[in-house]
């Protein structure tokens, strides 16, 4: 739940039905939102106040707050928030219209598809700007505290910009003869360089400016203010002061053993195994190449190289047989490569490659040619000969690269591309190639999902829900799993998705509904006071013959219909009122019960009360992150409590991870909790349990 993002908005529009049909289209299209409503400017402001917002939907027909009230209030308060217009046609004069009072764009209702790219589009920017303060703020702390070590620093540093000093701390001042700082400042550093060793100091800073050095260390003559002279070891590297580029040189304190020094430099860098890079090193040379392009250097590259059939090689040879084939497909990879680029061994069984400012067509000439060295190369491993292929997968870092973790991702997503295809092949990352492989995994996953309820292979798993209270009878909610043809497990998020989209996950409820009343009927008869939560998707709430079928399954298993609870979800239930309606009146006749999962993140989640007969309230996870510091989650988590038990319902707290979020929800009259903080109790080793929510 805390990786979900959350949107804050507020909708500002005079139909609360169209209200909550933008918050519907929103969460459809895999928004999690928390809607705020505003009936006035004063409302408006008093939100702007009070709550931090990052998005506000305003129809251009509001007279109470107008769009052009709603872009003072902003500006008055000087927040940083996408606003947004919305009408009923976004023809040109209205959207002209629209942007001169302050929108960044107009929406239709119409058209939620063009209102999904919109608002995408809207919160990248704003969290682009976002981040953009967030590194301005945190440069300005780097630099500070940099000036501070550079000060106290042992070591003598310099920062030298087209050839002259800019900066130098004590310890170079004192190393080179001079008092002040100024008295460097504007110095060829040359001049701090014997006469005997200029040439070879002026070389060294032409194949650094090229690319061409092959290390970046020089030793030289240092010369002393007062003409004596010293040897110094330099070290230079790309640097910036006061936002110019610039190259920083150190000359370490010559007390520490330089051989030493060196192994334990080489040894921090070191995988064991394989002899190359690890991955913390990698990912310090991805950071400083993400760095350099971004400040207009030729763009470098990224391979994720995978061996094909890694475990039937580990099955073949053990697991000391398979540690020799990757440390040969390591020298393979070294060998290919040299010193050219950065080779690590990321992951267990994954390789990576950084290649600096190279052309596209060098690097896929590269990865061509590893393919080839991989696939020619048989590994001896006691007598037994191995051969293995290999997956690459390629992306570019440019410009407009935000993150090392973006390339390397879109890396990892090329080399399943290139695996999916067959593998022994390399594949450039493409964005609109990938969504089309992924259309056709879809249909792979459809197939797979339609296997297992063929073969009977999914599986039902339990999660706690605890009372408050003292009561002692069990609840838990029935989650579902899946296994593929290997037998390995696949959780829900890879596979309802999928069912959802190809008309599957009716079947899927049916399963899960049969198989728990199943197990249900075998607990109550053996003595435990039990009730299963059995959720439900959108298609099942529209499903006519359900509620008959569910009817037949209690009668079957002999069960007393109050054991068991059906929830759907709050948004699922705004998106389909009229089926839910009925499904819920349908539970109520046979004497189920019915529970509203994630309430409290709609535009006003207790008026849909008003038309849905609902025993249960699982108040969203979002309510309990940072819970127990957080005063005004608190505050709603205690309004949320209050209001339901003053409806007469049982109140339930989902994603409760820590024991402090428990003390505050006691205090606030929670009736349950759910979530990771539970464990099975040793009553109930029959069930295999399950700490996530799905």
């Amino acid at each position: 739940m805390e990786s979900e993002k959350l949107l804050r908005l507020v909708i500002i529009e005079d139909s609360l039905n169209d209200a909550e049909l933008l918050a519907s289209l929103l969460r459809n299209a895999g928004h999690a939102i928390r809607p705020v409503g505003v009936e006035d400017e004063e409302q408006l402001r008093t939100t702007l106040k009070s709550q931090p917002l990052d998005l506000i939907l305003c129809s251009v027909d509001s007279d109470e707050p107008s769009l052009h009230q709603v872009q003072l209030a902003i500006s008055d308060y000087q927040k940083d928030i996408a606003l947004i217009a919305v009408a009923e046609n976004a023809d040109m004069p209205t959207r002209t219209q629209a942007m001169r009072d302050g929108a960044l764009d107009l929406v239709s209702r119409n058209e939620p598809d063009h209102l999904h790219l919109v608002i995408d589009r809207e919160i990248r920017n704003l969290e682009v700007r976002r981040r953009q303060r967030r590194c301005e703020s945190a440069v300005r702390e780097t630099e500070r505290r940099c000036h501070t070590l550079l000060d106290s620093s042992r070591d003598a540093i310099t920062y030298v910009h087209d050839g002259m000093h800019v900066y130098a701390n004590g310890a170079y001042l004192e190393m080179f003869g001079f008092s002040e700082p100024d008295d460097v400042e504007g110095m060829p550093v040359m001049d701090m360089v014997a006469a005997q060793d200029h040439g070879k100091f002026k070389k060294f800073l032409r194949d650094l400016d090229n690319h061409k050095s092959n290390g970046q260390e020089l030793e030289v003559l240092g010369l002393r203010a007062d003409g004596g002279t010293f040897n110094a070891v330099m070290e230079f590297s790309n640097a910036s002061i006061d936002g110019e580029p610039c190259t920083q040189i150190v000359i370490r304190n010559q007390a520490v053993d330089k051989d030493l020094e060196k192994k334990l430099k080489f040894l921090s860098k070191q995988d064991l195994l394989t002899g190359l890079f690890n991955r913390q090193y990698f990912m310090e040379e991805l950071e400083r190449a993400v760095t350099e392009a971004a400040a207009g250097s030729a763009p470098s590259a990224v391979f994720y190289i995978e061996p094909d059939n890694f475990k039937a090689i580990k099955e073949r040879v053990g697991i000391a047989g398979a540690d020799l084939v990757l440390s040969d497909i390591a020298a393979v990879l070294h060998e290919q490569v040299g010193d050219a680029a950065v080779v690590a061994r990321f992951a267990d069984t994954a390789f990576t490659v950084l290649l600096k400012h190279s052309e596209l067509e060098a690097v896929k000439a590269l990865a061509e040619k590893i393919c080839s060295a991989v696939e020619n190369h048989l590994a001896d491993v006691s007598g037994t000969s191995v051969a293995t292929t290999c997956s690459i997968g390629l992306s570019l870092i440019g410009e407009m690269t935000q993150s090392a973790q973006e390339p390397l991702s879109q890396a990892d997503l090329a080399c399943e591309m290139a695996r999916k295809q067959g593998g022994n092949r390399h594949h450039l990352h493409n964005p609109i190639a990938d969504q089309k492989a992924s259309a056709e995994r879809d249909q792979q996953w459809a197939y797979l999902i339609r296997d297992a309820l063929e073969h009977d292979r999914f599986s039902l798993v339990y999660q706690p829900i605890a009372s408050l209270h003292g009561e002692t009878s069990e609840r838990y909610e029935v989650l579902v799993r899946m296994r593929d043809q290997d037998g390995k497990e696949v959780t829900p998020g890879q596979f309802i998705p999928v069912a959802e989209h190809n008309g599957l996950i009716t079947a899927i409820d049916r399963w899960v509904i049969n198989q728990a009343l199943q197990v249900l009927s075998e607990r109550r008869r053996g003595g435990h006071d039990t009730t299963l939560f059995l959720k439900l998707s959108a298609d099942s709430l529209g499903d006519e013959s359900l509620l008959p079928w569910i009817s037949n399954a209690l009668k079957k298993n002999r069960l007393e219909s109050n054991c068991v609870v059906f929830e759907a979800s709050e948004a699922v239930v705004v998106a389909h009122l009229k089926q839910a309606r009925a499904f819920a009146k349908g539970v109520q006749e046979l004497h189920c019960g019915f529970s509203l999962e994630h309430f409290g993140n709609g535009m006003n989640s207790f008026q849909l009360l008003k038309h849905i007969p609902v025993d249960y309230l699982k108040i969203d996870g979002s309510f309990m992150h940072n819970l127990a510091s957080d005063q005004e989650q608190q505050a709603m988590v205690k309004s949320i409590t209050e209001m339901a038990h003053s409806m007469g319902k049982t109140t339930i707290a989902e994603f409760v991870e820590d024991a402090n979020s428990l003390a505050v929800l006691w205090q606030c009259g929670v009736n349950y909790i759910q979530g990771h903080f539970l464990q099975a109790p040793d009553a109930v080793m029959d069930f295999d349990f399950q700490g996530e929510e799905a």
